[in-house]
């Protein structure tokens, strides 16, 4: 596979519309001073859809998911500023121990000096149809030590148009997040939550909380451990004991999974 780069011919705004559908979506108290970490995902994501559509990429992304994704902001941004988005497809992709296919999708925004204030690495996982079903590592429950240190945040309700209205604001209208006929498709009984807009949920209550990143460059990591059925009755907790990481996750309803493991830390 040949590298595959899809980026804007110049700087643009951010969607003012759609930014404030996101802000909403996601449940911020206040308007933001700045941008959450979790929104240029938004606005870049339609390229890396092009990207993954390109007729090199040797790939069906129907009913792909997401395994991990890193975001890095290299200082503030505010939602007036006008940025170049790219999004490049890592063309050294790989098995991994279930035997599905990981790939790197790169996104990065540029203000108009020409310096990166924004980069993203998504890992995208490409089911392999050829490949056995079962085995690979099981996702497990938080250990006891963790449950204790843990505070909870907030009782997330993720409703049931969750994957179609998130789907709408990104573009990722993927047919696993929309509707029960169209997940059935691929394996789910119901359709299932975006990852990311999950990441946003829990950015959304640590930002509520007061964890809003003060130190710059700013760097949220986050896992996905299990899929979300929806509708769903979810928990972000913080565990505040560990440093200098802030380690942050979304739990299932009960706290006995993680969902979505995160840290927050500044380079």
């Amino acid at each position: 596979m040949s590298p595959t780069q899809v980026k804007l011919s110049g700087p643009v705004r951010m969607d003012d519309s759609r930014y404030a559908a996101f802000l909403k979506l996601i449940g911020l108290q206040s308007i933001p001073s700045q941008v959450p970490l979790s929104y240029p995902f938004v606005e870049a994501f339609r390229l890396s859809m092009l990207a993954m559509s390109h007729k090199d990429f040797p790939f069906n992304v129907l009913g792909a998911v997401l395994a991990r994704n890193s975001s890095i902001f290299m200082r503030p941004l505010h939602a007036d500023e006008a940025l170049t988005f790219s999004a490049q497809v890592d063309p050294n992709y790989h098995k991994n121990e279930k035997g599905d296919f990981e790939i790197q999708i790169v996104g990065t925004a540029t203000d108009g000096s020409g310096a990166e204030v924004w980069h993203n690495s998504l890992t995208v996982v490409v089911i392999n149809p050829k490949r056995q079903r079962g085995g690979g590592n099981k996702p497990t429950a938080p250990g006891q030590a963790a449950v204790e240190s843990q505070k909870v945040l907030a009782q997330l309700l993720i409703p049931g148009n969750a994957g179609r209205a998130y789907g709408a604001l990104s573009g990722d209208r993927n047919p696993i997040h929309l509707h029960s006929l169209t997940s059935q498709l691929f394996g789910f009984k119901r359709p299932i939550a975006h990852a990311m807009y999950l990441v946003a949920r829990l950015e959304a209550e640590l930002s509520n909380a007061g964890y809003a990143p003060k130190q710059f460059p700013a760097v949220f990591e986050t896992e996905f451990k299990r899929p979300t059925p929806l509708p769903a009755k979810l928990q972000a907790v913080v565990r505040p004991a560990a440093q200098p990481q802030l380690q942050c996750a979304v739990l299932t309803g009960d706290g006995a999974k993680e969902v979505v493991v995160g840290r927050l830390y500044s380079r």
